[in-house]
């Protein structure tokens, strides 16, 4: 009942639901599965037959106890100013001197100032963030002159490019976060909601899938999810995440609407994926640069 729904409302998308069956049915989708199924587990070989070496992981558990002196340092230290940057690929977490950690999407940074009265973290790009509760120090990240502040929680924040100009989202996976514009608006968000400050507006909607049954964000985990998203937001999240660049030829090519979930270690497999289902023709430029036209 609710695909019928859903190709009434549009009737373009009974022609996109035929072009998604006969890509389902690809040899090349199939083949490009099994690719990355072999590609995981030759790294999950690599890694188990590290562990396996006895004088490296003494001498890497002799690296952990060292780091874990520095990481009791630094909390009676309360440092200021550290900056760590995002790159291409899917992040590790890095562990806060307060407990909390912070992911980062490529192309992106944040400034940490941990301090006696708060924690405030300065976000450009993405970032996944789960926080250490400390209700005597509050946690925030300023991002555009919005304000995220939680206690105890797990967040996303995503700043980024809209048709109406600077927008910053934010994806509550648990817990509670207060979300406060430039203009001073504020807005309480709660797991499985998000919201949307634009123009110093705040909006909140629930979200379709809710965050809070998922451990970290999809793209933390390599792969990207979009339900109807414009096309060239598609481009704009493959280069922050791969590194890949996408020229998009031509505003009707940018806002071709596009729903899936890709892996993004294997970019031009998704591309094509993407061409191929809305009718596109797909061009390599350069080792990590592709062109997307009308067909």
């Amino acid at each position: 009942m609710q695909l019928d729904a859903w190709l009434k409302d549009r009737p373009d998308r009974q022609a996109l639901l035929r072009r998604h069956e006969a890509l389902i049915d690809d040899p090349a989708l199939a083949r490009a599965g099994r690719d990355l199924r072999q590609a995981r587990n030759t790294r999950q070989a690599r890694r188990e037959a590290w562990f396996k070496q006895p004088r490296l992981v003494a001498a890497m558990g002799a690296g952990l106890a060292t780091a874990a002196v520095t990481i009791i340092i630094g909390v009676n230290m309360l440092p200021r100013g550290e900056r760590l940057v995002g790159t291409p690929g899917t992040p590790a977490p890095v562990v806060l001197a307060d407990g909390s950690e912070v992911r980062l999407n490529g192309l992106s940074e944040v400034r940490v100032e941990l301090g006696r009265q708060e924690r405030l973290l300065h976000l450009k790009g993405e970032g996944f963030f789960e926080v250490a509760s400390d209700k005597a120090r509050p946690f925030s990240v300023d991002v555009d002159g919005v304000r995220v502040t939680a206690v105890g929680t797990r967040f996303n924040v995503d700043q980024r490019k809209s048709a109406g100009g600077d927008a910053v989202e934010v994806v509550v996976f648990e817990g509670v976060v207060d979300v406060t514009s430039d203009r001073g608006m504020s807005m309480r968000v709660r797991a499985g909601q998000k919201a949307i400050v634009s123009g110093g507006v705040v909006e909140r909607a629930s979200l379709i899938r809710p965050e809070a049954s998922t451990d970290i964000p999809s793209w933390a985990k390599g792969w990207l999810e979009f339900n109807e998203a414009s096309l060239g937001r598609v481009a704009e999240d493959l280069e922050r995440a791969s590194g890949v660049q996408v020229d998009l030829k031509g505003a009707a090519v940018r806002r071709i609407q596009v729903s899936g979930r890709f892996a993004y270690d294997q970019p031009e497999n998704a591309l094509e994926a993407i061409a191929r289902l809305h009718g596109l023709t797909l061009t390599r430029k350069g080792p990590d640069r592709f062109e997307i036209s009308e067909g």
